[in-house]
């Protein structure tokens, strides 16, 4: 059932990415195209299962394994009702995972179009095409969120079946599964519109598929990576390599040929988009193309590598002790300062940055998984003294793929849900400690101590909370939108400025983004007085300027966003 599931995760990833593009070329990403294509695809899938039905076999559950099994669907069913009752409200979301959204069903194409912020067109579009498709199929974003929740129900079954691929018995499983499910940061994100969680998804089908020798599904599954975030080009490398040391007769030339034909046939499209803006596949390296907020490493050696591992490492151990996190701080300096690093240099910190002691923070950006890194870091060293030949590959590929994402990118302060896909793939490597800790009952322990630390991020996310003065049960949807941009205390300035332009009877609103790209909520409370208005980006100084049609209508009104202030043409 397992495979069968990581397989139509993987074959339904492709069928989005294929349809989307295909229908991009007529401008046919429309409602009704779209719901005719899906039912199609549907039927088709419904047809091929009837006639090639599962055998399943009957599963028994002792105690343990039946106790964490329904508390991991206790916490899915409580993210899945985050996901549906909070709206897409985290900064990326409000500032470019939506308003590409908007964007390409205003046109019904994935076209580039001109954009202050590159981040709109030139970032991989996976994860987008998917929330595209429910955004049409829904007129709205009411299930925008369940896109990051089926990566996280995806990923649940998929360590469960490395877990088993790799020789870990029932219990085993349910350990990797449980560590799964119950990671902070992993929950947070989880009801949100980031798309790390898809990116992790992808990856865990990757493992499981490479580890099986499966070729055709792994190529279409780093395919599938590659297209949903660019963090994939440094952790898929490395796993991929662990995965076909684990085990004997390895078809390397054939899964090279699928690799190659995976990641082209998901990717090709956004390839030449991209090289058409800026002549590179992957577009530039800073959202603006001028360079300044580079992501990048300045100088990439060893020096950046053990400066951004201590910095990244700290920032998932911040406790609610301040003396703690001090003690944390206190011993990254000591090192850096030992190895003649310096913890705030412009080459390796995100411009604007800096180093602090870590926090205890509720929040997707940055929250921690300090207990589960601890346990991968106890189960990694067991697996060393274990001398099992399987686990030792594996903990060393999670090992470099973490340095190779300290080598290439800069610190900041909200890397940590960066990291997401790292700590998932070790949940395997956890369950291999759980299975054989003796006696049973301190594999239990351990157990209800993570399910009992999922309590707070699962009730008490800080954008999308379950309890409180701030629950999303007395907050508005409307109001909802607001809560990741509190910083700014500016909701007063959106709703000021989204009556008039409603009043004026507008159908084509110009946006200028240059002064704060957190565009969405404006876009999202205007459609609601006024579902046919449509929206276009004005005073582009970028090459995506190219991108603006000659023949295109001016717009009536422009807004500015951040100093709000509506124009007159």
């Amino acid at each position: 059932m397992r495979d069968f599931l990581l397989r139509a995760f993987v074959l339904l990833g492709v069928a989005t990415a294929l349809l989307t593009e295909l229908l991009s070329l007529f401008h046919w990403l429309r409602p009704w195209p779209l719901a005719i294509a899906w039912t199609l695809l549907i039927t088709a899938a419904a047809v091929w299962t009837r006639r090639h039905p599962l055998k399943l076999r009957r599963v028994r559950w002792r105690p343990l394994e039946a106790a964490a099994g329904v508390s991991i669907a206790v916490i899915a069913a409580v993210v899945a009702f985050t996901a549906i009752l909070s709206p897409p409200n985290s900064a990326d979301a409000m500032a470019y995972h939506m308003p590409r959204v908007i964007c390409w069903a205003q046109a019904g194409s994935v076209a580039f179009f001109p954009t202050p912020y590159l981040n709109q067109i030139m970032l991989q579009p996976l994860a987008e095409y998917a929330m595209l498709h429910t955004y049409l199929l829904t007129g709205g974003d009411h299930l925008v969120n369940l896109v990051a929740f089926s990566g996280f129900l995806g990923s649940i079954l998929g360590v469960s079946a490395i877990a088993a691929a790799l020789g870990l018995g029932a219990r085993g499983q349910v350990f990797a599964a449980l560590f799964c499910a119950t990671l902070p940061n992993g929950i947070l994100q989880a009801s949100g519109a980031k798309n790390d969680w898809l990116l992790t998804l992808w990856l865990v089908c990757f493992v499981y598929f490479a580890v099986r020798r499966n070729a055709p599904f792994t190529g279409l599954s780093a395919g599938l990576a590659l297209a949903t975030k660019a963090t994939a080009y440094l952790f898929a490398p490395p796993l991929l390599a662990a995965a076909l040391l684990i085990g004997s007769q390895v078809p390397w030339k054939r899964i090279a040929l699928w690799l190659v034909a995976g990641v082209l046939l998901v990717n090709a499209p956004q390839f030449v988009r991209n090289i058409g803006l800026s002549g590179s596949p992957l577009g530039f390296d800073s959202a603006q193309a001028d360079g300044i907020f580079r992501w990048r490493n300045e100088r990439p050696g060893w020096k950046s590598t053990i400066s951004n591992a201590l910095r990244n490492t700290s920032e998932q151990l911040g406790a609610r002790s301040q003396r703690w996190n001090q003690a944390v701080y206190d011993t990254v300096l000591r090192i850096h300062h030992a190895l003649a690093l310096d913890p705030q240099d412009p080459d390796t910190t995100w411009p604007g940055a800096r180093y602090e002691p870590p926090l205890s923070a509720n929040h997707e950006a940055n929250a921690n998984n300090r207990w589960h890194l601890l346990l991968l870091i106890a189960a990694a060293i067991f697996a060393a003294f274990a001398g099992r030949d399987r686990w030792l590959p594996y903990a060393g590929a999670l090992l470099a793929a973490f340095l190779l994402f300290c080598l290439y990118l800069k610190w900041q302060p909200f890397l940590a849900r960066l990291e997401l896909p790292l700590f998932i793939l070790g949940a395997p490597l956890a369950a291999f400690l759980l299975e054989r800790l003796r006696p049973a009952l301190l594999s239990a322990a351990l157990c209800l101590f993570l399910l009992s630390n999922a309590r707070l991020p699962l009730l008490q996310n800080w954008t999308r909370p379950l309890t409180g003065p701030h629950s999303l049960f007395v907050t508005t949807r409307d109001d909802a939108y607001f809560n990741d941009m509190v910083q700014w205390n500016n909701r007063a300035q959106y709703l000021a400025a989204v009556d008039p332009v409603a009043r004026s009877g507008c159908n084509l609103v110009g946006l200028d983004i240059n002064p704060n790209q957190l565009e969405y909520p404006f876009q999202a409370l205007l459609r609601e007085h006024n579902p046919s208005v449509r929206f276009v980006h004005v005073n582009v100084r970028n090459p995506s300027a190219r991108y603006a049609m000659p023949d295109a209508r001016r717009p009536c009104v422009t807004v500015v966003i951040g100093p709000f202030a509506i124009l007159a043409p």
